[in-house]
């Protein structure tokens, strides 16, 4: 009976010494998995490298077969799925979006979730349920993974096998997620910290750039040279090729300015000549800042950013930006930096455009205050020395050369009074304040006159004048003014006609009267027939041919306050036609 009990409890003791010793080998191992986690995840910087150690050593040291690691998503979603192991992530992503999942139900508790059984998974969570089959899904834990009292994720840990989840491995489990929750924290802000301490290098870089684009904005006034370096600051501050383009029309902008590795720039032009949407003619009428990407080709990727150069509502043309750098994308901090420098570019490009008009301006003036002073000192010395002789010869009692003194003072009288009207035309046009009496013109009968008028002037010059007038050919017109068209045109014809005859047409289209006056002179190049019709402006130097570069301009100027239009058509040594249509109506 003695030696019965006795083994009975030497039994007993031995199996309880088992269990002990089981009980501490399984806790050992247990706690050899949590230091391989942590080991795992005291290496990881970033949430990418967090759930790459969790679906690893964390995934093994739970037993599980497969597994998701979730972060909190976007706007509208309330997962995203950062990386998986062994199970495909678009259809865990769709499975997801089919609320409620045990995935959700243990954020919003903040505890983890259990599954024993797929079925249980089908009764509490339908849609979610459904798909655990096709995972391989037979049972599942849906940790929590939390720091300082918030979920920051969550791991999914699948089974291919129903079981059972005892206290010790619910222990472990709850273990594992809290050091990936606070692995997972550390990781945000290191990145965070990164992102910080990147964004505070590139703003200290913006900085630079833009003070340097400053120094070269206002180093000259020149828009070529200043466009020359702005590109060549901009790389590779903004990347390895850029270029200006300046709009040379509507359609196709013209390069004004490139900088940068030849061959990239090959490639940059290839691209924005191969875009099919037009990006870089939209980009010159106005449109946002754009970003275009070739595939890469033979390792060789390319991305360019486009943005328009435009300031008080005027475009200039278009900035070209272009990196070969595979990491180098252009996106909205990129495109705003972008935007401030074109934004930049093209007010120093105005001012510059300003300046050089204010320069022409300034010279314009100075040419033609030359040009008057001569204009006005002849006909004045010719007026004095008449005077000086018509006194001489009252004094003398000489009547008989008298009314030749007074023609000639007459004439003289005559032409300082075209050269002051003129100059009063040009105050009353650029002012606005030309008055216009309108009333019904008989073109015939006033191109006769202005014959009749100039009869004198073409007999010295050896010029005849023809009139070819249709009959009742009449329009709403001031006389006045257009007595003055004619009288400009026809007095360019008979100075630059070189002796040769001269035609004044009138003719009635519909809708239109036309006066075409017609030389045989010395004829105006392609070149010139746009601009003589500016102020200021001539064909001829000077010193060939007197006059003050106004004519033509009072004449175009007059004839669009009537609402009409005029036109040359000319050709060097083959004189010119000056067109001119005014309407009948009046209108």
């Amino acid at each position: 009976m003695g030696d019965e009990t006795h083994n009975t409890g030497g039994a007993a003791a031995a199996d309880g010494e088992r269990a002990a010793r089981r009980e501490a080998e399984a806790l050992a191992a247990r706690l050899a998995r949590l230091q391989a986690v942590t080991a795992a995840l005291s290496g990881a910087r970033t949430p990418d490298e967090v759930a790459e150690a969790a679906l690893s050593v964390g995934l093994s040291a739970l037993g599980g077969a497969s597994g998701a690691f979730l972060v909190e998503g976007a706007a509208g979603n309330e997962f995203a799925v950062l990386r998986v192991a062994g199970i495909a992530e678009e259809p865990l992503q769709s499975a997801l979006g089919a609320r409620p999942t045990p995935a959700g139900a243990a954020w919003q508790s903040a505890s983890p979730l259990f599954i024993e059984r797929a079925g249980d998974a089908e009764a509490g969570f339908p849609a979610f349920g459904a798909a655990m089959g096709p995972f391989g899904w037979a049972a599942l834990m849906a940790l929590p993974l939390s720091a300082e009292g918030r979920v920051l994720g969550m791991l999914l840990v699948g089974f291919a096998e129903s079981r059972p989840f005892p206290g010790e491995e619910r222990v472990l489990a709850a273990a594992v997620a809290g050091l990936c929750g606070q692995a997972l924290d550390r990781a945000r802000l290191f990145v965070a910290e990164r992102v910080a301490r990147a964004e505070a290098v590139a703003a200290q870089r913006r900085l630079s750039f833009l003070d340097a684009l400053s120094g070269v904005l206002t180093e000259t006034l020149d828009a070529g040279p200043m466009a020359e370096r702005v590109v060549e600051l901009a790389v590779p501050a903004l990347g390895d090729w850029a270029a200006l383009f300046t709009s040379g029309g509507e359609l196709e902008p013209s390069l004004a300015a490139a900088a940068g590795q030849r061959s990239l720039g090959e490639r940059a032009r290839a691209l924005l000549e191969a875009d099919p949407a037009g990006r870089l003619r939209a980009a010159s009428r106005g449109a946002p800042p754009a970003v275009l990407e070739a595939e890469p080709s033979a390792g060789r990727p390319l991305c360019a950013a486009l943005v328009p150069l435009k300031s008080r509502g005027e475009l200039f043309g278009v900035l070209v930006v272009a990196s070969g750098d595979r990491a180098q994308r252009y996106g909205p901090h990129d495109l705003a930096l972008l935007s401030d420098v074109a934004r930049r570019t093209a007010l120093a490009l105005e001012h510059a455009r300003l300046y050089e008009a204010a320069h022409q301006a300034a010279q314009a003036r100075e040419d033609f205050m030359q040009v008057a002073s001569h204009e006005l000192r002849g006909p004045v010395t010719s007026f004095r020395l008449a005077v000086q002789l018509l006194a001489r010869e009252v004094a003398r009692g000489d009547t008989a050369r008298l009314s030749d003194r007074v023609r000639g003072l007459l004439r003289q009288a005559d032409r300082l009074s075209r050269l002051s009207g003129a100059l009063l035309d040009v105050t009353r046009i650029t002012a606005g304040r030309l008055a216009l009496v309108k009333r019904e013109l008989d073109l015939s009968a006033l191109a006769r006159q202005v014959v009749e008028n100039h009869a004198e002037e073409a007999e010295a010059a050896g010029t005849a004048v023809t009139v070819e007038a249709e009959a009742g050919v009449t329009c709403q017109a001031d006389p006045e003014r257009i007595e003055q068209v004619l009288d400009n045109l026809l007095s360019n014809a008979v100075k630059y006609g070189r002796g040769a005859p001269v035609t004044i047409r009138v003719a009635g289209e519909v809708g239109h009267a036309v006066l075409a006056v017609t030389d045989r002179g010395i004829g105006i190049s392609p070149e010139h027939q746009a601009r003589i019709f500016g102020r200021f402006e001539r064909a001829v130097p000077p010193r060939n041919y007197g006059g003050l570069g106004l004519g033509l301009w009072i004449v175009r100027s007059l004839v669009e306050a009537h609402g009409g239009v005029i036109s040359v058509v000319s050709a060097p040594g083959r004189g010119s036609t000056f067109t001119v249509k005014l309407p009948r109506d009046g209108e």
